[in-house]
């Protein structure tokens, strides 16, 4: 088995939710305004897997996804 990091942004505006493998590709769609903090702010946040940042505007979950 192999794992994949990945981070969940579930937006309260329009409640959508996306998913990224890194933090870097989140701020190439959505601005620190749509995030509610800034990309460097949400790296050292989601430090490690099982980590989350909340927000009024988005809650961001790194997770992995568990692949055979």
């Amino acid at each position: 088995m192999s794992k994949i990091k990945v981070i969940h942004v579930h937006l309260f505006n329009g409640k959508k939710n996306f998913y990224f493998g890194s933090v870097t590709a989140i701020y190439k769609k959505f601005t620190a305004e749509d995030i509610g903090c800034t990309e460097r702010y949400l790296q050292q946040v989601l430090y490690a897997e099982g980590t989350k940042y909340l927000s009024n505007k988005a809650l961001v979950i790194r997770s992995s996804l568990i692949r055979s």
